[in-house]
């Protein structure tokens, strides 16, 4: 029994020279879950990019536009414009990812610029004499255009592959109808279909190659401009009530999935323009009035701008608006705020393999749920759940190995409106070990040897 008890404190001691260690990074998270809506209000932020009236798109924090042989790429972020000499007579940049469609009149064609890598693309060659904005539209390896051979009524739409150099006329009209204002977004393609003193929209599935008359309209109905995004095509809606000898205006929205129409406001005041959707957002002008934001999901209508001249949407994403007011020029409104950095509390030291409570807090102006990305300071990394504005975080962070770690973190709300970091120190010194602890340590990882020790006392 000695020799046995003997053997139990000499593999004891020679535990106490043995550095293991044990590293776990356990997280634990309060979430409370909801949904919250965007709550638009006028006070955001307004740039000016250009004194001029010129044609622009946007894309992700980049701005183009063009003056005649130059090609201008504005970076929202820095505030800097990188003009770029592209040569020849080019109208209508359109952006999409990295990449920036033009149409050249010296080539008689598209072109392709490409921001990362400056490589400069000739397309496809066309007969086009010339139009306006929303005469082709790019998106992804895709150009969706009109193309006029001797005048207004020989308009068709074409679709253009960029990787297959592939082109397809979509539409054959008859007589005097004809299509305008062509749209894309991923697979599906939308127009105008002009027919006399009405127009209607029509959809081309892409993949399918179907085709599906959106609207039927009678002969004192007309909807114009169509504008796409995601499952969603709106568009704008006039109706003349003979009886009353009035005019109705407003937009329309159709669900490509289940084929429903939906009508989103009216009033006397007329739509100017393409309306423009992104996600649960439509911008949109009235003639003489104002450009305005309308949220589909809270139904708020607000005026972000209201002059006496035109002001009509180019494009937006889930931060901006771009527009232009006539004879004033282009401008950025950003809708959607980032939230605040967070503040983080917890303790400032500790020790290694103990578990430690965070919390986290951000607050976003538009109300918009927040989540938070962590970097703990020893190349581990978490991101939370979406929680309300405002709302402590909860979250457990353990250390394995001593020494001082800066916590880092960042908001990022809904649509990805990111906050700037914000810094927390925690110190975790070496733990001091008392025979005691080792001893504990020793019985609880040699169960077997711990049943001998019973016998031996």
């Amino acid at each position: 029994m000695k020799i046995i008890s003997l053997l139990i404190c000499i593999l004891f001691l020679a535990s106490i020279f043995i550095g293991l260690t044990t590293a776990k990074n356990l997280v634990s998270i309060e979430v409370r879950v909801n949904d919250s809506n965007v709550d638009l209000k006028g006070d955001r932020d307004l740039i000016k990019i250009i004194d001029d009236d010129v044609t622009c798109d946007l894309y992700n924090d980049f701005v183009v536009y063009e003056n005649i042989t130059i090609l201008n790429i504005y970076d929202i972020k820095t505030g800097e414009t990188e003009n770029v000499y592209v040569g020849g007579n080019i109208v209508f940049p359109k952006i999409s990812e990295n990449r920036v469609v033009y149409y050249d009149f010296t080539y008689n064609g598209f072109k392709i610029f490409n921001i990362d890598t400056s490589e400069k693309t000739d397309l496809i060659v066309t007969n086009w004499p010339g139009g306006d904005s929303d005469d082709f539209q790019f998106y992804g390896d895709y150009i969706i255009y009109e193309n006029t051979d001797s005048g207004i009524y020989d308009t068709e739409i074409f679709l253009y592959n960029i990787a297959t150099g592939k082109n397809i006329q979509l539409t054959d009209s008859p007589g005097e109808d004809y299509p305008e204002n062509p749209c894309i977004y991923e697979n599906i393609v939308a127009w105008q279909l002009t027919e006399g003193n009405i127009a209607d929209i029509v959809m081309y599935d892409i993949d399918s190659e179907k085709y599906t008359r959106v609207t039927n309209t009678s002969q004192f109905e007309s909807e114009t401009f169509p504008s796409i995004y995601d499952n969603n095509i709106v568009y704008s809606y006039l109706y003349y009530d003979k009886v009353n000898g009035t005019k109705i205006y407003g937009l329309k929205m159709y669900n490509i999935t289940s084929g429903d129409e939906t009508s989103i406001l009216t009033g006397e005041e007329s739509t100017g323009s393409t309306p423009e959707i992104f996600d649960n957002m439509i911008a949109y002008s009235e003639v003489g009035a104002s450009l305005r934001l309308y949220d589909l999901k809270t139904n708020n209508d607000i005026s972000i701008y209201e002059g006496d001249m035109l002001a009509y949407p180019w494009n937006l994403n889930e931060l901006y608006v771009l527009f232009t007011i006539v004879q004033d020029g282009v401008y950025i409104y950003r809708y959607n705020n980032p939230p605040d950095p967070p503040e983080i509390s917890g303790p400032n030291s500790g020790n290694p393999g103990i578990e430690y409570e965070f919390i986290f807090n951000a607050l976003d102006s538009d109300g918009d749920d927040v989540k938070y990305i962590i970097d703990w300071g020893d190349d581990n990394t978490y991101m939370t759940d979406f929680n309300p504005s405002g709302t402590d975080v909860k979250v457990n962070n353990t250390w394995s190995e001593k020494g001082n770690y800066k916590i880092k973190a960042k908001a990022v709300d809904t649509y990805n409106a990111e906050s700037s970091w914000s810094e927390f120190e925690i110190n975790i010194p070496r733990t001091k070990t008392t025979f005691t602890s080792y001893f504990y340590w020793f019985l609880e990882n040699f169960p077997m040897l711990k049943i001998l020790l019973l016998f031996v006392i």
